[in-house]
C-alpha cells in the first residue's frame, strides 16, 4: 500500500501566476523544506513538457538524498505529474493548480510513495514527510503571493 501525501491550500493569485512561480525551478529551495537545490536533466532549458527531467536533491542530515523526475503529464498552468525515483522509492507526484474563486487559486499537491524503500519509512517519518509539504505548501503560497505583490510595487 502507498504512503499518500494530500496537501491543497488558496493562494491570492491567478492560476497563471501560480504556474509561472511554481515552475521556475531556481525557487524551490526557498519553499521546500530540505530541498538544496533543484536543476534540469538534459539538454532543453525548459523540463515543463511530458518527458521533460529535473533532479532534486534533497538534504536529511547525514544523507543527501538526489531524486531523479520525469514529467509524465502536462497540461500548463492546471496540472504537472511527474515520477521520481530515490533511494528505493518511487514518488508519483502531481500539483494540479484550478480556480477556485476570481483572484484565489486552489494549488493542490499530491503524491503517491512506492518501491522497496518505503519499508524504511516509519510512522514518524511519514508523519514528518506530511508535515514538510504541508509546510512547502503554505512556503509556495507566500512565495507566490510575495513575488505578486513585489510586481505590483515595483
Amino acid at each position: 500500500m502507498p504512503t499518500v501525501l494530500h496537501h491543497a491550500i488558496d493562494v491570492a493569485a491567478t492560476t497563471d501566476a501560480c504556474w509561472r512561480s511554481f515552475a521556475d525551478l531556481t525557487t524551490w529551495s526557498r519553499w521546500f523544506p530540505r530541498l538544496t537545490h533543484a536543476v534540469v536533466v538534459g539538454t532543453e532549458a525548459d523540463p515543463w513538457r511530458v518527458g521533460g527531467r529535473f533532479e532534486l536533491v534533497f538534504d536529511f542530515g547525514p544523507v543527501t538524498v538526489p531524486v531523479r523526475c520525469e514529467i509524465a503529464e502536462l497540461v500548463r498552468g492546471e496540472k504537472v505529474r511527474w515520477i521520481g525515483k530515490g533511494f528505493g522509492i518511487t514518488g508519483d507526484h502531481s500539483h494540479t493548480f484550478s480556480t477556485h474563486h476570481p483572484g484565489l487559486t486552489r494549488v493542490t499537491s499530491h503524491e503517491e510513495l512506492s518501491g522497496a524503500g518505503t519499508l524504511l519509512l516509519t510512522r514518524s517519518i511519514k508523519e514528518r514527510v506530511d508535515r514538510e509539504v504541508h509546510e512547502s505548501m503554505a512556503r509556495l503560497k507566500a512565495h507566490i503571493e510575495g513575488a505578486g505583490a513585489a510586481r505590483l510595487s515595483g
